[in-house]
């Protein structure tokens, strides 16, 4: 039976999440096709008018979800799949700007976490070319204050961080449940900096979930304890200094607005079990190969323990010869040794 080089993190977290599709996206590319449909509604919680935006998988031609912004705003998103990321296939992005562009929702790509113990050989902070990155775990605060803002908004004119403070309602509020196993822990980062010349305040929220360590094995490092963690959820709230509060109603109706397609959302599940059956396909090519190996190495070792007792045996046999051809050089005539003084030549 094969080993497993690494637990999926997608199997504890994407899945668990299956719910908040909206919450894992990707960055987009300023002329991709955004995909946009859009109708006119209305959002319970906003006094102002609003349009439905509908997030396209262009991949499977598919809606991936709706969300309502308000009249007048622009949205774009972006789908990308990437079955070699096993722990994440899926990754997705997608931001609504008020029409001057200062005032924003923002959903971030989810991040997905792991740590080994013993530790890899990989540097902390590192991708794991399975869509999970190589970090201790950590608390949510801390992890947004030293990973996730120096990721997202470390390029940003004199940033500034706020506050950090713990927000154990956010799950709650976006109807998230803890898996089985796992704890969560909810966060809202407040951070201000320069956009254009115009001073900018923003609120980061995250939902943390982290999962017990389970034990894993490696074909390198053998034994370990692997410890699977992440942001599921990353949304962002951002106005002029001094606006935000009086826009987070809206931002919040838009957040919960949010209602994911169901046939996409059975698609997403056909591809992350896919990428899951190909992983594994390969451990098992990669098992069956090392034990190919091992055979092979064993059949050489074996061989060549052959061909070196061989040759000893040849030594000894001509080291035998060898003497007796001397002891019947030196012999005096007549003398027994076995050999003629001919043979002895």
């Amino acid at each position: 039976m094969a080993s497993k080089k690494r637990l999926p993190l997608a199997i504890a977290l994407t899945l668990a999440l299956a719910g908040t599709a909206i919450y894992v996206f990707e960055q987009f590319d300023d002329d991709s096709s955004l995909g946009a449909q859009a109708q006119t509604a209305d959002a319970s919680t906003s006094s102002q008018p609003s349009v439905l935006y509908s997030i396209f998988d262009p991949k499977f031609n598919l809606v991936a979800g709706n969300y309502l912004i308000p009249s007048g705003w622009q949205a774009q998103s972006q789908v990308v799949w990437n079955i070699e990321h096993f722990s994440q296939p899926l990754q997705l992005h997608s931001v609504a700007c008020s029409a001057d562009g200062k005032s924003a929702l923002e959903f971030f790509p989810a991040e997905q976490f792991v740590w080994l113990v013993p530790r890899a050989m990989a540097r902390p902070g590192q991708p794991l070319g399975d869509g999970a990155t190589l970090l201790p775990p950590v608390s949510a605060q801390e992890a947004m204050q030293y990973f996730e803002i120096a990721k997202l908004r470390g390029s940003a004119e004199n940033l500034k961080i706020e506050q950090i403070v713990p927000m154990p309602e956010l799950a709650q509020r976006l109807a998230i449940a803890t898996p089985a196993g796992a704890v969560q822990e909810c966060v809202c980062a407040k951070i201000s900096y320069v956009l254009n010349g115009q001073p900018m305040e923003e609120e980061i929220y995250g939902v943390k979930t982290a999962f017990n360590g389970v034990p894993s094995r490696s074909y390198t490092a053998g034994s370990m304890v692997q410890y699977n963690w992440g942001f599921g959820t990353l949304f962002s709230f951002r106005a002029p200094q001094g606006q935000l509060e009086g826009q987070r109603n809206n931002f919040w109706a838009m957040v919960s607005s949010f209602k994911p397609n169901p046939a996409w959302q059975a698609v997403r599940a056909q591809v992350q079990q896919q990428a899951l059956q190909r992983n594994n396909w390969r451990l098992q090519e990669t098992a069956s190969s090392i034990a190919n190996a091992n055979k092979l190495g064993q059949m050489v070792v074996a061989g060549n323990a052959q061909f070196f007792a061989n040759q000893a045996a040849r030594r000894e046999q001509e080291y035998a010869s060898d003497q007796m051809r001397l002891q019947a050089r030196s012999a005096p005539s007549g003398a027994g040794s076995g050999m003629s003084q001919t043979e002895a030549f």
